[in-house]
């Protein structure tokens, strides 16, 4: 593994642990161990934040909707297992963008190769 690769995987984590507190170093210990097990294609990392993210409404509904003068920050507060899914959906959705941008794929590092011209399939 590349010194770029290392250093990437933890600004990852760093950033979520700023952002997130202990569940975010859990959420980010836990990409980084997927991500060197099973070297997901960036088309994986955004289905499981899409996953994620439609998990949110359901965990809300489960919960109970509160009454309209309820909804604010203490709702949010009160309600930390969406917020968690919303904020680990969104971290696997930027990861897999800027995976998806700069073209890494886990198995190929260089550019495809072009067909032969016609004169030489022949």
């Amino acid at each position: 593994m590349s010194g770029r690769a290392v250093a990437e995987r933890a600004l990852l984590v760093g950033v979520l642990w700023l952002l997130g507190g202990g569940a975010g170093l859990v959420a980010g210990a836990v990409f980084v161990v997927y991500d060197l097990v099973s070297r997901p294609a960036p088309r994986d990392l955004l289905v499981l934040a899409v996953l994620l993210l439609g998990l949110v409404p359901l965990v809300v509904l489960a919960r109970g909707l509160p009454a309209a003068e309820a909804v604010g920050p203490g709702f949010v507060a009160g309600n930390l297992v969406a917020h968690y899914l919303a904020a680990a959906g969104l971290a696997l959705l930027v990861v897999g963008v800027l995976r998806d941008v700069r073209g890494e794929t886990p198995d190929r590092h260089e550019p495809p190769a072009l067909p032969a011209p016609p004169e030489e399939r022949r």
